[in-house]
């Protein structure tokens, strides 16, 4: 398979998985780079150090970039365009001296974002469902064989942390907020600095009225308003 065939496929399952995306292009170059002009990549906001697909070229200029169209996925809206030209010497400190045109292109679904706390019994049942759904999905618990048992999928983000309340500012402000933790204790704590960190959509925890009404209690008496229970 060409890289050709291979970015168009990758571009493909992207969009019919509804993932944000930015399609980055060398458009031009002068001098020494190390890429030419067609050269692309796909990049997530998943990506770290490497591009979902493709290359520009790989090293301090490719990162550049990845760290740019993450950058544009946050703060730009569907369809927007952006042009760059880049001396690699002096704007991204490599050792050629040529210059680059870069061409980003976003793609985005709009979609929910929806936090789920807990991947126990419940959330295994629900976060299959979510996915269905034209949403991003973050699951978060302290249990990784847990996690390990939700099905890998792009629009689901597995994080594990041993205190759940630590990943909130990893977490999209707009995020859709449910608690299915193991015990009414935690929930307690998630909802508490969900309150103070934003302003939710929604907030949801599972559980009998006799859980809703002691959840109650406790969360006004950490000086929550009614309103908010």
């Amino acid at each position: 398979m060409n890289q050709n065939t291979q970015h168009y496929k990758s571009l493909q399952q992207l969009v019919t998985e509804k993932v944000d995306f930015v399609t980055v292009l060398i458009t031009k170059m002068q001098g020494s780079a190390p890429q030419e002009p067609g050269a692309k990549m796909l990049v997530i906001s998943d990506c770290e150090t490497s591009p979902y697909q493709g290359t520009i070229g790989g090293g301090k200029l490719e990162l550049f970039a990845i760290e740019h169209a993450k950058k544009l996925l946050v703060e730009k809206t569907a369809n927007t365009t952006e042009s760059m030209t880049l001396n690699l010497q002096s704007d991204v400190g490599m050792t050629c001296g040529g210059v680059v045109q870069l061409f980003f292109e976003i793609h985005q679904h709009q979609h929910w974002n929806i936090a789920v706390f807990g991947a126990g019994h419940v959330a295994q049942a629900l976060v299959p469902l979510l996915l269905t759904l034209n949403c991003q999905v973050y699951c978060i618990d302290s249990r990784k064989d847990w996690l390990d048992k939700l099905p890998d999928h792009l629009t689901l983000k597995k994080i594990y942390n041993e205190d759940l309340t630590v990943v909130l500012p990893q977490l999209p402000k707009d995020c859709f907020v449910v608690s299915v933790t193991r015990g009414h204790g935690e929930d307690v704590k998630i909802i508490k600095e969900v309150v103070n960190d934003r302003v939710p959509p929604y907030i949801g925890v599972i559980g009998s009225d006799s859980k809703a009404a002691i959840l109650k209690k406790e969360l006004l008496a950490l000086g929550l308003k009614s309103q908010v229970v």
